[in-house]
């Protein structure tokens, strides 16, 4: 996992974690300092790729770190 993946990776745990649903890609776009929806979206869908975090298909706010579950939501 790169460094960017991981400032990623550990905004979208965090938020988990506060509110128990995922952040927006503009929420961590701000967040991370980004200035392109598109590189975030990149970005969380090669941590999907690489089996970090989960997402369900046509859902917003859905991707989340692989650890959780969604019986446990």
């Amino acid at each position: 996992m790169t460094e960017v993946q991981n400032q990623v990776y550990m905004v979208l745990d965090a938020y988990w974690r506060k509110y128990g649903f995922g952040p927006s890609m503009e929420e961590v776009m701000n967040i991370t300092g980004y200035k392109s929806k598109s590189n975030v979206h990149r970005i969380m869908m090669k941590l999907c790729d690489l089996g970090y975090c989960k997402r369900l298909p046509r859902s917003a706010r859905s991707v989340r770190p692989s650890y959780l579950k969604i019986k446990d939501l």
